[in-house]
């Protein structure tokens, strides 16, 4: 059974809270500001939020009758009867409360800020699929993904390390935020036929597989362009330009989806994951960089 709810919080989803997370602390450490302590609550409150956010999406798709057995590849539990809508909705409710425990205690040592980002957490990731107008089934998604696994977790994580109100974790998080809501958008790819069937909207149902392989192709130019950006205009430090090295990979992803788009419908089915490896691996190696900086900037001088 533990299994069972192990593999119903989509644990390989847990590096989309990890990463805007390290990703604000590391901006943090750049600056003099390192706790471990803190760092750790951190990351354990931001993936009691994204295991919850699982859980009640599970439900919420479940209870509006959009997962099926065919299309609930990754969250099959309630579809097959191995466990039950009230339980996963116990258990969503559950991770939120961890989550906010973690909240109120870094409340407590940071301050109020703190409460007030988590709060809005808890609202977009329970209105995600669940609630009385889920936004998911409104075509807005995507959107709210960008900001809520973007800079909505790396500034708090910036400002619990520094106590700081500060921009730059905000606009350092842009780039991160596209290739969230690139993962969430492929998935999108991947079920429209399923989501068409089930009545509800989406910005890839509204675009169709050609489009909205465009606008995926978009996503991951705009990433790109960003962060040379912020590198170009000395809001981060040139070392932080290592995410150019995954540019082969991502060609070769994007490849695979106008593949896909042309009629290779089999090449959808590893969309997400590719997405998902992309966003763990950029953000990787743009956190690398900003540990290095202080290092290579001293040895460079």
């Amino acid at each position: 059974m533990f299994k069972i709810w192990f593999i119903a919080m989509r644990p390989w989803s847990f590096t989309a809270a990890f990463i805007p997370i390290a990703l604000g602390t590391a901006l943090a450490w750049s600056e003099g500001n390192f706790d471990m302590g803190l760092f750790l609550l951190t990351l354990f409150g931001g993936i009691c939020m994204q295991a919850g956010t699982n859980l009640i999406n599970t439900y919420g798709d479940y209870m509006a009758g959009v997962d099926t057995v065919e299309s609930a590849r990754t969250c099959p539990q309630l579809v097959t009867g191995m466990l039950t809508p009230d339980g996963m909705k116990r258990a969503g409710f559950i991770a939120f409360l961890l989550a906010g425990l973690a909240g109120l205690l870094l409340a407590y040592l940071r301050g109020p800020e703190v409460l007030a980002v988590g709060v809005l957490g808890f609202i977009g990731g329970y209105c995600y699929t669940a609630g009385a107008s889920p936004y998911k089934y409104q075509g807005l998604g995507p959107l709210f993904v960008f900001f809520l696994m973007g800079p909505l977790m790396t500034w708090p994580a910036y400002f619990i390390q520094t106590g700081k109100f500060n921009m730059i974790p905000v606009v350092a998080a842009i780039p991160v935020g596209f290739l969230v809501t690139g993962i969430l958008h492929a998935n999108d790819i991947r079920d429209i036929i399923e989501d068409r069937k089930a009545g509800i909207k989406t910005v890839a149902l509204s675009l169709g597989v050609a489009k909205s392989v465009i606008f995926y192709d978009f996503l991951y130019a705009s990433a790109y362009v960003c962060l040379i950006v912020l590198v170009w205009q000395d809001v981060l430090p040139w070392t932080a330009i290592l995410p150019l090295l995954l540019v082969p990979m991502v060609v070769a992803v994007l490849r695979r989806a106008h593949a896909a788009s042309k009629g290779a419908y089999e090449q959808l089915g590893r969309l997400e994951a590719d997405s998902a490896g992309l966003h763990f691996q950029f953000g990787l190696l743009l956190i690398t960089g900003l540990l290095v900086a202080p290092y290579v900037n001293r040895w460079w001088l």
